[in-house]
Parts: structure tokens; sequence; C-alpha cells
């Protein structure tokens, strides 16, 4: 079974307890590979694994962003996403992930990020 964290040398614990690791590269090919397949076979699970997808490549988001896209699950991907930005310590954080985003977006779908990310960076800063 996959699992995707911040840090992993590989998404099987398997492979990564005995020392193998896998380039970031593969791992993010893995990640979406993983995500097609939950949003085909297993669609109530598929909002965890993209928070912990967007939780680990907070850098790396247009293949995600756009298998979410592919399977008509953008507004999932757009909840998901603001909720992974607003938890981001600083400001400059969340702005380089939010800039992944401005051309991908369209008006609509970006003031739908902004406004539910300001929403939950103000719940979680008790503002």
């Amino acid at each position: 079974m996959e699992r995707f964290k911040p840090g992993m040398g590989c998404c099987r614990p398997d492979r990564e307890h005995i020392g193998l690791c896998c380039s970031p590269e593969q791992q993010l090919a893995c990640a979406v590979t993983t995500l097609a397949s939950r949003f085909e076979y297993a669609p109530a699970e598929a909002g965890r694994l993209l928070s912990e997808l967007l939780a680990t490549f907070p850098d790396r988001l247009a293949p995600i962003l756009a298998e979410a896209n592919a399977t008509g699950r953008v507004r999932l991907f757009i909840e998901r996403a603001a909720r992974a930005c607003a938890t981001l310590a600083t400001k400059a954080e969340r702005h380089a992930f939010r800039d992944q985003l401005t051309d991908r977006f369209c008006a609509l779908d970006l003031a739908a990020f902004d406004d539910l990310m300001s929403a939950e960076w103000r719940r979680l800063r008790g503002k």
C-alpha cells in the first residue's frame, strides 16, 4: 500500500524499509497514478489522498491538478488545496503555492480558492 508524506524515500514502506528510494519525480508519478485510481475506483477516499499529496508535494501542484481536472474533480481540488495552503507557515510559502495555480484556474475557480483559503487561514489562527 502506498503512503505519501514529506521526506519519504519511497511511497511503498516495504521498499523504503530495506533502503530502496525513488527520485522525487518517480514519487510524484506514483502519486498521480494512485490519485487517478482512487478517483475511479474509490472516490470516497480520494479527498484524503488529495490532502496527503498536496502536503507532500506543495511545490509541484500541476500534475495533481491535471488529474483532478481530467476526472472532473476540480472543486474537490480547490477545497483541499485551500486548506493545504492555509496551513503553510509563511506568507511567502502561501504565495508560492497560490502562484502555481493562477495560470491554471479560471477567474471563478481562483476566487473560490482565495475565499476558502482566507477563511481557513483565519480559522486556524483564530482571527
